[in-house]
């Protein structure tokens, strides 16, 4: 109810403001343009409407701005749990017991029976880890 009230009482005073100043004219200099006898009234109109577009430019560059800092932010928090999530890992993998069979020599490869194959090293499989293809082939070969 207040604010209604208040609402009321400033419209009034603008109107009376208006009523008042309606007769007066002024010239005005615009970017090196001069207008003679133009109402006060609608100078007044004119600035406050400028006023309005201005501060709608200042928001909009503000809300681009905050999008933009909100997204740097975004991305530096996940790169952040991005590098503690590896580091967590690389801890846990020192930690943990080296389950990995050595590697095979040659020799092991002769006294085994087996054969390691020539694509297993260049899959990173060289330290004792027999792909599924190798493994599936070796079914294949004869026994001795």
């Amino acid at each position: 109810m207040g604010r209604i009230i208040v609402t009321v009482i400033l419209v009034v005073v603008l109107a009376v403001l208006v009523s008042m100043n309606l007769g007066f004219t002024t010239s005005v200099n615009l970017f090196g343009a001069r207008f003679d006898s133009v109402s006060v009234v609608a100078v007044a109109a004119l600035s406050f409407a400028a006023g309005v577009v201005y501060s709608l430019f200042i928001y909009f560059g503000r809300f681009l701005h905050g999008r933009a800092k909100r997204g740097l932010a975004n991305r530096d928090r996940h790169l952040t749990e991005r590098e503690k999530k590896l580091a967590n890992r690389q801890v846990d993998a020192d930690r943990a017991p080296d389950a990995s069979p050595p590697p095979r020599t040659p020799k092991d490869v002769l006294q085994i029976g087996g054969r390691q194959e020539a694509g297993d090293e260049k899959n990173g499989l060289a330290r004792g880890h027999r792909s599924v293809f190798a493994k599936f082939l070796d079914s294949f070969r004869a026994r001795p």
